[in-house]
Protein backbone atom coordinates (compact mmCIF):
# COMPACT_ATOMS: atom_id res chain seq x y z
CA UNK A 1 0.00 0.00 0.00
CA UNK A 2 2.76 2.31 1.17
CA UNK A 3 4.90 2.06 -2.25
CA UNK A 4 1.45 2.38 -4.57
CA UNK A 5 1.27 5.41 -2.49
CA UNK A 6 4.55 6.74 -3.38
CA UNK A 7 4.07 5.36 -6.99
CA UNK A 8 1.15 7.65 -7.29
CA UNK A 9 2.47 10.78 -5.80
CA UNK A 10 5.79 10.28 -7.94
CA UNK A 11 3.21 10.33 -11.17
CA UNK A 12 1.14 12.96 -10.19
CA UNK A 13 3.96 15.26 -9.35
CA UNK A 14 5.92 14.39 -12.59
CA UNK A 15 2.91 14.85 -14.43
CA UNK A 16 2.21 18.21 -13.46
CA UNK A 17 6.33 18.90 -13.68
CA UNK A 18 5.62 17.74 -17.34
CA UNK A 19 2.23 20.20 -17.71
CA UNK A 20 4.30 22.87 -16.19
CA UNK A 21 7.19 22.77 -18.48
CA UNK A 22 5.38 22.25 -21.51
CA UNK A 23 3.07 24.92 -20.99
CA UNK A 24 -0.34 23.11 -21.17
CA UNK A 25 -3.26 23.75 -19.87
CA UNK A 26 -1.54 27.40 -18.63
CA UNK A 27 -3.20 29.88 -16.11
CA UNK A 28 -3.75 33.56 -17.22
CA UNK A 29 -4.69 36.45 -14.98
CA UNK A 30 -6.98 37.23 -17.50
CA UNK A 31 -9.28 33.66 -16.97
CA UNK A 32 -8.21 32.28 -13.50
CA UNK A 33 -10.54 32.43 -10.38
CA UNK A 34 -7.00 32.53 -8.41
CA UNK A 35 -5.78 35.74 -6.51
CA UNK A 36 -2.10 34.97 -6.76
CA UNK A 37 -2.32 33.43 -10.22
CA UNK A 38 0.54 32.95 -11.64
CA UNK A 39 0.59 32.18 -15.68
CA UNK A 40 2.92 29.49 -15.75
CA UNK A 41 1.17 27.72 -13.35
CA UNK A 42 -0.93 24.72 -14.86
CA UNK A 43 -4.52 23.83 -14.43
CA UNK A 44 -4.26 20.69 -13.50
CA UNK A 45 -5.58 19.93 -10.29
CA UNK A 46 -8.98 18.27 -11.81
CA UNK A 47 -6.92 16.39 -14.73
CA UNK A 48 -4.31 14.67 -12.26
CA UNK A 49 -7.85 13.17 -9.92
CA UNK A 50 -9.57 13.05 -13.01
CA UNK A 51 -7.82 9.41 -13.48
CA UNK A 52 -8.11 7.89 -10.50
CA UNK A 53 -11.61 8.71 -9.72
CA UNK A 54 -12.67 6.91 -12.74
CA UNK A 55 -10.77 4.01 -11.92
CA UNK A 56 -11.96 3.44 -8.51
CA UNK A 57 -15.90 4.47 -9.33
CA UNK A 58 -16.27 3.10 -12.79
CA UNK A 59 -16.59 -0.13 -10.99
CA UNK A 60 -20.14 0.85 -8.98
CA UNK A 61 -21.40 3.63 -10.49
CA UNK A 62 -20.31 3.81 -14.62
CA UNK A 63 -23.30 6.06 -15.37
CA UNK A 64 -22.15 8.61 -12.71
CA UNK A 65 -18.07 8.49 -14.10
CA UNK A 66 -19.68 8.96 -17.87
CA UNK A 67 -21.03 12.05 -16.88
CA UNK A 68 -18.35 12.98 -14.12
CA UNK A 69 -15.93 12.56 -17.47
CA UNK A 70 -18.22 14.84 -19.54
CA UNK A 71 -18.37 17.28 -16.85
CA UNK A 72 -14.22 17.33 -16.98
CA UNK A 73 -14.22 17.93 -20.53
CA UNK A 74 -16.43 20.58 -19.81
CA UNK A 75 -13.78 22.27 -17.88
CA UNK A 76 -11.22 21.68 -19.73
CA UNK A 77 -12.78 23.27 -22.85
CA UNK A 78 -13.02 26.68 -20.78
CA UNK A 79 -9.76 26.31 -19.21
CA UNK A 80 -8.76 26.17 -22.79
CA UNK A 81 -11.28 29.40 -23.69
CA UNK A 82 -12.34 27.14 -26.58
CA UNK A 83 -15.65 27.79 -24.95
CA UNK A 84 -15.21 31.53 -23.49
CA UNK A 85 -19.05 32.66 -22.97
CA UNK A 86 -20.32 31.18 -19.15
CA UNK A 87 -23.79 31.55 -20.85
CA UNK A 88 -22.47 28.69 -23.01
CA UNK A 89 -21.04 26.29 -20.14
CA UNK A 90 -23.88 27.25 -18.14
CA UNK A 91 -26.10 26.21 -20.84
CA UNK A 92 -23.91 22.89 -21.68
CA UNK A 93 -24.19 22.17 -17.68
CA UNK A 94 -28.03 22.23 -17.68
CA UNK A 95 -28.09 19.76 -20.62
CA UNK A 96 -25.64 17.08 -19.30
CA UNK A 97 -26.96 16.99 -15.62
CA UNK A 98 -30.95 17.54 -16.92
CA UNK A 99 -30.31 14.83 -18.77
CA UNK A 100 -28.04 12.88 -16.18
CA UNK A 101 -30.83 13.41 -14.12
CA UNK A 102 -33.90 11.92 -15.39
CA UNK A 103 -31.83 8.66 -16.91
CA UNK A 104 -30.51 7.99 -13.49
CA UNK A 105 -33.72 8.48 -11.71
CA UNK A 106 -31.34 10.60 -9.68
CA UNK A 107 -33.59 12.51 -6.23
CA UNK A 108 -32.61 14.28 -3.25
CA UNK A 109 -36.23 13.76 -1.96
CA UNK A 110 -37.54 13.26 0.81
CA UNK A 111 -36.19 16.48 1.99
CA UNK A 112 -38.62 16.20 5.39
CA UNK A 113 -40.56 18.61 3.72
CA UNK A 114 -43.95 17.45 3.41
CA UNK A 115 -45.68 19.75 1.25
CA UNK A 116 -42.11 20.05 -0.62
CA UNK A 117 -42.16 15.94 -0.90
CA UNK A 118 -45.92 15.57 -1.98
CA UNK A 119 -45.35 18.16 -4.66
CA UNK A 120 -42.52 16.52 -5.65
CA UNK A 121 -42.69 13.01 -5.36
CA UNK A 122 -43.30 10.92 -8.17
CA UNK A 123 -43.06 13.81 -10.92
CA UNK A 124 -40.45 14.82 -13.63
CA UNK A 125 -39.76 18.01 -11.35
CA UNK A 126 -38.21 16.36 -8.83
CA UNK A 127 -35.25 15.50 -11.47
CA UNK A 128 -35.61 19.25 -12.30
CA UNK A 129 -35.10 20.24 -9.05
CA UNK A 130 -32.38 17.55 -8.20
CA UNK A 131 -30.48 19.44 -10.99
CA UNK A 132 -30.93 22.73 -9.93
CA UNK A 133 -28.98 21.49 -6.79
CA UNK A 134 -26.43 19.99 -8.37
CA UNK A 135 -26.37 22.94 -10.86
CA UNK A 136 -26.01 25.57 -7.90
CA UNK A 137 -23.07 23.17 -6.32
CA UNK A 138 -21.01 23.38 -9.40
CA UNK A 139 -21.12 26.49 -9.46
CA UNK A 140 -21.00 27.58 -6.56
CA UNK A 141 -17.64 25.70 -5.79
CA UNK A 142 -15.98 27.48 -9.03
CA UNK A 143 -16.87 30.59 -6.72
CA UNK A 144 -14.90 29.47 -3.89
CA UNK A 145 -11.64 28.29 -6.45
CA UNK A 146 -10.38 31.86 -5.80
CA UNK A 147 -7.80 30.28 -2.80
CA UNK A 148 -5.11 27.96 -3.15
CA UNK A 149 -6.60 24.74 -1.71
CA UNK A 150 -10.23 26.56 -0.18
CA UNK A 151 -12.45 24.20 -2.64
CA UNK A 152 -10.29 21.12 -2.33
CA UNK A 153 -9.36 21.68 1.26
CA UNK A 154 -13.02 21.79 1.60
CA UNK A 155 -13.80 18.95 -0.53
CA UNK A 156 -11.11 16.64 1.69
CA UNK A 157 -12.90 17.48 4.68
CA UNK A 158 -16.22 15.94 3.31
CA UNK A 159 -14.62 13.07 2.13
CA UNK A 160 -13.10 12.48 5.70
CA UNK A 161 -16.29 13.26 7.00
CA UNK A 162 -17.83 10.29 5.41
CA UNK A 163 -14.56 8.00 5.63
CA UNK A 164 -14.95 8.78 9.65
CA UNK A 165 -18.54 8.31 9.55
CA UNK A 166 -18.41 5.49 7.83
CA UNK A 167 -20.65 6.37 5.37
CA UNK A 168 -19.22 5.19 2.20
CA UNK A 169 -19.27 2.01 2.79
CA UNK A 170 -23.77 2.31 2.11
CA UNK A 171 -22.19 2.69 -1.56
CA UNK A 172 -20.35 -0.87 -1.43
CA UNK A 173 -16.76 1.41 -1.80
CA UNK A 174 -13.95 -0.32 -0.73
CA UNK A 175 -12.19 1.14 2.54
CA UNK A 176 -8.76 0.96 1.12
CA UNK A 177 -9.91 2.35 -2.66
CA UNK A 178 -11.98 5.50 -0.68
CA UNK A 179 -8.71 6.22 1.55
CA UNK A 180 -6.29 6.10 -1.36
CA UNK A 181 -8.48 8.70 -3.45
CA UNK A 182 -8.24 10.82 0.41
CA UNK A 183 -4.19 10.58 0.10
CA UNK A 184 -4.37 11.06 -3.66
CA UNK A 185 -6.79 14.46 -2.49
CA UNK A 186 -4.37 15.76 0.06
CA UNK A 187 -1.09 15.55 -2.35
CA UNK A 188 -2.94 17.57 -5.15
CA UNK A 189 -3.93 20.01 -2.06
CA UNK A 190 -0.42 20.08 -1.26
CA UNK A 191 1.20 21.27 -4.36
CA UNK A 192 -1.93 23.76 -4.92
CA UNK A 193 -0.81 25.19 -1.51
CA UNK A 194 2.68 25.79 -3.07
CA UNK A 195 0.94 27.30 -5.70
CA UNK A 196 2.06 24.79 -8.43
CA UNK A 197 -1.09 24.03 -9.84
CA UNK A 198 -4.47 25.50 -9.88
CA UNK A 199 -7.89 23.22 -9.89
CA UNK A 200 -8.97 24.88 -12.96
CA UNK A 201 -12.78 24.40 -14.39
CA UNK A 202 -12.00 21.00 -15.35
CA UNK A 203 -11.09 20.33 -11.39
CA UNK A 204 -14.37 22.40 -9.59
CA UNK A 205 -17.04 21.46 -11.99
CA UNK A 206 -15.63 17.21 -12.12
CA UNK A 207 -14.76 17.42 -8.36
CA UNK A 208 -18.14 18.69 -7.01
CA UNK A 209 -20.33 16.83 -9.16
CA UNK A 210 -18.75 13.74 -8.03
CA UNK A 211 -19.22 14.52 -4.49
CA UNK A 212 -22.83 16.14 -4.72
CA UNK A 213 -23.64 12.50 -6.71
CA UNK A 214 -22.09 10.76 -3.83
CA UNK A 215 -23.86 12.36 -1.06
CA UNK A 216 -26.85 12.18 -2.62
CA UNK A 217 -26.49 8.01 -3.29
CA UNK A 218 -25.68 7.53 0.21
CA UNK A 219 -28.99 9.61 1.41
CA UNK A 220 -31.09 7.40 -1.12
CA UNK A 221 -29.57 4.78 0.64
CA UNK A 222 -29.92 5.41 4.15
CA UNK A 223 -33.00 7.49 5.28
CA UNK A 224 -31.60 7.73 8.56
CA UNK A 225 -29.72 10.57 7.35
CA UNK A 226 -31.10 14.00 7.84
CA UNK A 227 -31.28 15.33 4.24
CA UNK A 228 -29.65 18.37 5.98
CA UNK A 229 -27.10 16.58 7.12
CA UNK A 230 -25.82 16.68 3.44
CA UNK A 231 -27.30 20.21 2.88
CA UNK A 232 -24.94 21.20 5.57
CA UNK A 233 -21.84 19.48 4.22
CA UNK A 234 -22.72 21.06 1.05
CA UNK A 235 -23.65 24.63 2.26
CA UNK A 236 -20.82 26.48 1.91
CA UNK A 237 -20.35 26.76 -2.05
CA UNK A 238 -23.64 26.36 -2.61
CA UNK A 239 -24.81 29.41 0.02
CA UNK A 240 -21.93 31.65 -1.75
CA UNK A 241 -23.67 31.22 -5.06
CA UNK A 242 -26.93 32.17 -4.04
CA UNK A 243 -25.67 35.01 -2.18
CA UNK A 244 -23.63 36.26 -5.09
CA UNK A 245 -26.52 35.71 -7.48
CA UNK A 246 -28.49 38.11 -4.97
CA UNK A 247 -25.34 40.50 -4.39
CA UNK A 248 -24.83 41.33 -8.15
CA UNK A 249 -28.47 41.55 -8.80
CA UNK A 250 -28.72 44.56 -6.19
CA UNK A 251 -26.04 46.28 -8.01
CA UNK A 252 -27.18 45.03 -11.31
CA UNK A 253 -24.16 43.22 -12.14
CA UNK A 254 -24.85 39.92 -13.94
CA UNK A 255 -25.19 36.83 -11.99
CA UNK A 256 -22.87 34.44 -14.19
CA UNK A 257 -19.70 37.16 -14.59
CA UNK A 258 -16.98 36.63 -11.82
CA UNK A 259 -16.25 39.70 -9.39
CA UNK A 260 -13.82 40.39 -6.65
CA UNK A 261 -16.31 40.79 -3.87
CA UNK A 262 -16.82 37.07 -2.52
CA UNK A 263 -16.14 36.39 0.66
CA UNK A 264 -12.88 34.74 0.15
CA UNK A 265 -11.59 37.47 -1.44
CA UNK A 266 -12.26 39.84 0.97
CA UNK A 267 -10.42 37.54 3.77
CA UNK A 268 -7.47 37.84 1.27
CA UNK A 269 -7.31 41.30 1.47
CA UNK A 270 -8.09 41.31 4.89
CA UNK A 271 -5.57 39.65 5.98
CA UNK A 272 -2.73 40.36 3.47
CA UNK A 273 -3.65 44.36 4.55
CA UNK A 274 -4.22 44.29 8.42
CA UNK A 275 -1.34 41.82 9.07
CA UNK A 276 1.26 43.15 6.28
CA UNK A 277 1.36 39.14 4.97
CA UNK A 278 2.90 38.12 1.61
CA UNK A 279 0.13 37.33 -0.73
CA UNK A 280 0.60 33.47 -1.01
CA UNK A 281 0.73 33.43 2.83
CA UNK A 282 -2.65 35.44 3.29
CA UNK A 283 -3.89 32.86 0.37
CA UNK A 284 -3.39 30.04 2.14
CA UNK A 285 -4.16 31.80 5.20
CA UNK A 286 -7.40 32.62 3.82
CA UNK A 287 -8.55 29.37 3.07
CA UNK A 288 -6.93 27.45 6.27
CA UNK A 289 -9.20 29.87 8.12
CA UNK A 290 -12.66 29.08 5.93
CA UNK A 291 -11.92 25.54 6.08
CA UNK A 292 -11.40 25.02 9.83
CA UNK A 293 -14.31 26.82 10.41
CA UNK A 294 -16.35 23.95 8.42
CA UNK A 295 -14.48 21.31 9.95
CA UNK A 296 -15.44 22.56 12.95
CA UNK A 297 -18.80 22.20 12.24
CA UNK A 298 -19.12 19.51 10.49
CA UNK A 299 -17.61 17.37 13.38
CA UNK A 300 -20.15 18.99 15.95
CA UNK A 301 -22.67 17.90 12.84
CA UNK A 302 -21.28 14.46 12.78
CA UNK A 303 -22.50 13.63 16.29
CA UNK A 304 -26.01 13.45 15.50
CA UNK A 305 -26.39 13.35 11.68
CA UNK A 306 -30.20 12.18 11.91
CA UNK A 307 -31.13 15.05 13.71
CA UNK A 308 -33.18 17.19 11.42
CA UNK A 309 -33.12 19.77 13.96
CA UNK A 310 -29.69 19.73 14.69
CA UNK A 311 -28.77 19.64 11.58
CA UNK A 312 -31.23 22.79 10.84
CA UNK A 313 -29.99 25.06 13.87
CA UNK A 314 -26.26 24.49 12.49
CA UNK A 315 -27.33 25.58 9.07
CA UNK A 316 -28.62 29.04 10.60
CA UNK A 317 -25.52 29.54 12.38
CA UNK A 318 -23.54 29.02 9.54
CA UNK A 319 -25.45 31.12 7.47
CA UNK A 320 -25.56 34.12 10.01
CA UNK A 321 -21.46 33.49 10.66
CA UNK A 322 -20.86 33.98 7.32
CA UNK A 323 -22.89 37.34 6.48
CA UNK A 324 -21.88 38.75 9.80
CA UNK A 325 -18.09 37.82 8.84
CA UNK A 326 -18.79 38.91 5.15
CA UNK A 327 -20.39 42.21 6.30
CA UNK A 328 -17.15 43.10 8.68
CA UNK A 329 -15.19 42.20 5.73
CA UNK A 330 -16.73 44.01 3.02
CA UNK A 331 -16.59 46.93 5.45
CA UNK A 332 -12.90 46.97 6.13
CA UNK A 333 -12.58 46.80 2.23
CA UNK A 334 -14.90 49.05 0.52
CA UNK A 335 -16.18 51.49 3.82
Amino acid sequence: MILKIIFLYLLIFLINFSFKKLNYLKSSTGSSHQLFANTSTPLTGGVLICFPIIFFFSQIYIEIVIVYFLIFILGILSDLNIIESPKKRFLYQIIIIIFFSFYLELEVLPSRIFILDDFLMGTFLSFIFTSFCLMVLINGSNFTDGLNGLLLGYLIIIFLILYDLKLFETLSIQRENFLLIIQILFFVLLLNFANQLFLGDNGAYSLSFIVGCLLIKIYNFDNNISPYFIILLLWYPCFENLFSIIRKNKFKNSPINPDSKHLHQLLYFYLKKNFSLRNLFANNLGSIVINSFNLAVFIIASSNYSSTIFQLFLIIFCIASYLLFYRFLFNFRFL
